[in-house]
């Protein structure tokens, strides 16, 4: 069972940038007061949303990303055909979906 509340990161680094070509179901992190998370609505991110990926989700099917000052969960099998350039590299990558 999966907990109702979620650890934000303290001071976040991207590790991985992805542009979307395609809409791909997202769940939201609300902040609250003391650093973590709640549970927020399932949305689409659109496509040409420019996501920062922060690593693991919740578990190993899942990602932390950002977009547009927002933290979300995504499934990793929805960036299954992402090409992707480490941050450092200062590129954003183009994330292909079947």
């Amino acid at each position: 069972m999966v907990s109702n509340t979620f650890c934000l990161p303290e001071e976040p680094t991207a590790l991985n940038n992805y542009v979307l070509r395609q809409e791909i179901p997202a769940l939201q992190l609300i902040a609250t007061e003391n650093g973590h998370a709640r549970w927020g609505p399932l949305i689409r991110l659109p496509k040409g949303a420019e996501l920062h990926d922060f690593g693991e989700g919740f578990d190993d099917q899942t990602l932390l990303v950002r977009f547009a000052g927002n933290f979300f969960i995504i499934f990793q099998q929805d960036l299954a055909a992402a090409q992707h350039l480490p941050s450092s590299a200062n590129k954003l990558a183009r994330a292909q979906f079947a």
